[in-house]
């Protein structure tokens, strides 16, 4: 009862985000919800490239777990792009920010739990069937670049593209900074650390900081969500 109610009176919301940036043929469907929006900026564009376009498969701020606020979704965008290729789950309690130049790709299957931010002020690549734990973040830049003591100019850019490989698993609490690669089928353990071009073998388990393989052959299927946990008496 409780998800209903949040739904419609959100609602509004969702239709003005809708046709703000879809064609009517999408809008009509209403793809995207939103749940307790806060949005900050609706400038720039948000593109479906599906090929079926349906009601919900966008579900952005969908109150998920229970040890987290059911406060919604903060969103932004100042002027970049938004690309969905597919459904879309984001949690509660989490932030999207889209910089006047930042493109955002997001693959099929998507799924963010809660407390999960997103800052794309440069080039961010999400292939099919990536998850990510609680308290995730990935950002593309780190807004504030470092200048050399030799040459008095900057030392490097403060920004740099993110490309995730497809049936990524990242655990609660990791961190994707810039620069960072991953391939296809791997999985992150709780609070990983991310920050340039992995080159591991598919199927591989990272874990550590700095990250490092512990064990190849194992991913996480994405169809088989089956708890695995038993009880416990003394």
């Amino acid at each position: 009862m409780k998800l209903y109610f949040t739904l419609i009176i959100s609602l509004p919301w969702s239709i003005y985000f809708n046709f703000r940036y879809l064609p009517m043929c999408q809008a009509i469907k209403l793809p995207i919800l939103l749940f307790k929006p806060k949005l900050i900026s609706l400038k720039g564009k948000v593109v479906i490239s599906a090929a079926q376009v349906r009601f919900g498969m966008i579900k952005l701020g969908k109150h998920c777990v229970s040890i987290y606020p059911d406060n919604g979704i903060t969103f932004e965008n100042n002027g970049g792009v938004i690309e969905f290729k597919g459904s879309c789950f984001i949690g509660s309690n989490s932030f999207i920010s889209i910089g006047s130049k930042g493109k955002l790709v997001v693959g099929d299957e998507f799924r963010a739990s809660s407390s999960y931010k997103l800052v794309c002020y440069h080039y961010i690549n999400i292939k099919e069937n990536v998850r990510f734990g609680w308290e995730c973040m990935i950002m593309d830049t780190g807004f504030h670049p470092l200048k050399s003591i030799e040459s008095g100019g900057f030392a490097g850019k403060a920004y740099g593209p993110i490309f995730i490989g497809k049936n990524n698993w990242f655990g609660n609490g990791s961190l994707i900074m810039k620069n960072t690669v991953t391939v296809e089928y791997c999985t992150f353990g709780a609070r990983s650390i991310l920050t340039k071009k992995y080159e591991v073998e598919p199927y591989s388990l990272l874990v550590g900081s700095p990250l490092r393989v512990v064990k190849i052959g194992v991913y996480r299927d994405m169809d088989d969500s089956t708890e695995t946990y038993s009880s416990y008496i003394e």
